[in-house]
């Protein structure tokens, strides 16, 4: 992996970057991607990029640890207003807000675990399908 991302580089120099994928930090296997500079890790609450070096201590006394310093910062991708989100139903794209006025508020659940999996981004290219006779509703692209 680590000739590979030295090829490309050689290649194509203004690739800055390169993502070497999952890293857990009680695998023997994949302490190596942390033994390069730089390497940084995603914090998995604000999708920010910190250096490894600041994040093993965290590592060290928790599995599961948050990267970034700012207890106000937020995923800026994050999807805060499910009246974002649109609806598939009966055929017709409608916003989330006419679809609780028809249905209620039943899929609530799902409809926000879609939003937050899916992001601000992608948001508007996608809708959410609605079953109308209430049996578990799927994900669907636009």
């Amino acid at each position: 992996e680590i000739a590979y991302t030295r090829e490309l580089h050689k290649a194509c120099p203004s690739i800055r970057d390169y993502c070497m994928g999952f890293y857990i930090h009680t695998c023997p296997k994949m302490r190596y991607k942390g033994n390069f500079s730089p390497s940084r890790l995603l914090c998995p609450e604000t999708y920010t990029w910190h250096p490894i070096e600041k994040c093993k201590p965290l590592l060290d006394a928790s599995k599961y640890s948050r990267f970034e310093d700012d207890p106000k910062k937020v995923d800026e991708n994050a999807v805060h207003d499910l009246d974002e989100v649109a609806i598939l139903y009966n055929r017709v794209v409608i916003p989330y807000k006419k679809y609780v006025r028809l249905k209620g508020n039943t899929d609530r659940a799902e409809v926000k675990e879609y939003a937050n999996l899916v992001g601000r981004k992608c948001i508007k290219r996608l809708f959410f399908t609605a079953s109308r006779d209430g049996r578990q509703p799927v994900h669907s692209n636009s």
